[in-house]
């Protein structure tokens, strides 16, 4: 005992001092039960084994892990971890199923083993290709225009040399003619930090959009020749720096062809150019919390992207900044809740109209109004919805396919109701003239269900009623929110 200690201890009556020893005693215990505790809550990642990846390389499943193998975990941050990981390991799109499992070492305490066991999907696809002129499948119902349609196919292949890596060769023909290819390689450094993509598109369209009128879209047809075509070529550096963050730096470039027949039409073209050229960069930042990325039920998801066409003294100058945030919530066991918003404002005054899209484009629509187009520079859309699992994920085996890849089919069944709200502002007083759904607050909800499988695969079915009064069943390929 230090000489204050025991000035202080001789100072004290007997019994007292008693006392205060038997107190340094049960501190001096208590401390090392703590100490033991702490020892015991922890967990060592021994090794860690992957299984099912015939082609895949394992460098590609280890970069998405939270662990590594030799990290010291506290045992209350294991099950999360773990949960985490295998989520990210499906959202790489390589494997129809993951499982993740701990196994304890016997006559090793303190230490685990990870067993990654994965399903891989199946990697090319010609992807017979379908796509109508219409803004969205529930407007192409309503007349079921076959010369409307263009066909081909989208020759893919997933995780070329086993690294994620994918090559598309786009092939078109029909109402509207495409033809290019587009590489990506998502990991150039050993670190699987930085990712690179290119290519280059050709598309030549008999028909476009050249306007709005009551709310609907104005196309411009012609037969004997192209009424639009355009050359698009570029190249993206993706920057990787954490699991859930992207960075997307591209620069393009493209040109444009026009018939003498879209040059008659007002403000769609540049200053009745009949052909031009520009270049253009785009900058995406994605953080993305999602459990599933296809079909989301809990997480969160954020992003902002700016876009510049004519970045030097070009014949177009158009700007815009959007962004969008969506939070998934499990409110209650097969209860789910999700809400987001969306919103884009363009910084340059009068741009093209080709180059233009507002609401009613995309998933950037107000559920109800899939049969109108709000044109304009700026808007916002904010979207919830609640959803009820009637028939929870499950796997349905199909004994009579031998192969793995296809015999496992997950299924899902929900139901959900939706409350969706939008405003478009436009400054132009002739178009608010055309359409009357810009400058007002659009408003629709209903009740829907949603049908979920493997290879990414969403079907939907809305009824819905929008703001003006107006029922309606209408169909989707993706994600409500």
């Amino acid at each position: 005992m230090s000489d204050p200690m025991r000035s202080i201890s001789n100072a004290l009556p007997a019994g007292i001092r008693m006392l205060f020893l038997w107190f340094l005693i049960l501190q001096c215990n208590l401390s090392f039960a703590r100490t033991e505790t702490a020892e015991k809550s922890k967990l060592i990642i021994n090794h860690i084994r992957i299984d099912g990846n015939k082609q895949t390389r394992s460098k590609i499943i280890f970069r998405e892990l939270l662990f590594h193998e030799q990290d010291t975990l506290p045992l209350s941050d294991l099950p999360f971890l773990v949960q985490k990981s295998r989520e990210n390991i499906f959202n790489t799109h390589l494997f129809n199923f993951v499982t993740l499992d701990t196994l304890s070492i016997p006559g090793v305490p303190g230490r685990i083993d990870v067993a990654i066991h994965v399903i891989e999907r199946w990697y090319i696809w010609p992807w017979p290709f379908f796509e109508i002129a219409d803004r969205n499948v529930s407007t192409w119902l309503r007349t079921m225009n076959m010369s409307r349609l263009t066909y081909g196919i989208d020759l893919t292949i997933n995780n070329v040399r086993g690294c994620n890596e994918t090559l598309t060769f786009p092939f078109h023909a029909g109402f509207n003619q495409k033809y290019g290819f587009h590489y990506l390689i998502p990991f150039l450094d050993r670190k699987q930090t930085l990712g690179l993509s290119f290519g280059a598109d050709l598309e030549r369209n008999h028909e476009v959009i050249v306007g709005s009128k009551d709310n609907k879209t104005v196309f411009l047809k012609q037969t004997d020749c192209y009424s639009r075509q355009n050359l698009y070529s570029f190249a993206e550096l993706v920057y990787r720096p954490t699991i859930y963050s992207r960075h997307y730096f591209r620069v393009f470039y493209q040109y444009y062809y026009f018939s003498d027949s879209i040059l008659t039409v007002p403000d769609y073209g540049v200053k009745n150019r009949k052909e031009f050229g520009f270049t253009g960069i785009y900058y995406k930042y994605k953080n993305d919390h999602r459990d599933v990325q296809f079909y989301p039920l809990k997480g969160y998801y954020f992003d902002i992207e700016f876009l510049k066409n004519g970045v030097f003294h070009e014949p177009v100058n158009y700007c815009y900044v959007k962004s969008s945030i969506r939070k998934y919530w499990q409110v209650y066991h097969r209860w789910y809740f999700a809400t987001g918003i969306t919103g884009k404002v363009t910084l340059t005054p009068d741009p093209p109209y080709f180059l233009q899209q507002g609401l009613g484009y995309g998933r950037d629509f107000v559920r109800g109004y899939e049969y109108y187009v709000i044109d304009g520079r700026n808007y916002v859309v904010f979207k919830n919805n609640l959803k009820f699992a009637i028939v929870p994920p499950g796997i349905f085996i199909m004994d009579f396919l031998k192969s793995r890849k296809f015999n496992t089919v997950p299924y899902a069944l929900y139901m959900n109701v939706f409350l969706d709200l939008g405003y478009e502002y436009n400054q132009s007083m002739l178009a608010n003239q055309k359409n009357d759904l810009q400058n007002s607050i659009l408003a629709g909800y209903g009740v829907g269900f949603d049908f979920t499988t493997y290879y990414d695969v969403v079907i939907r079915a809305d009824l819905s009623m929008n703001g003006k009064g107006q029922p309606g069943v209408y169909l989707h390929f993706i994600a409500p929110i």
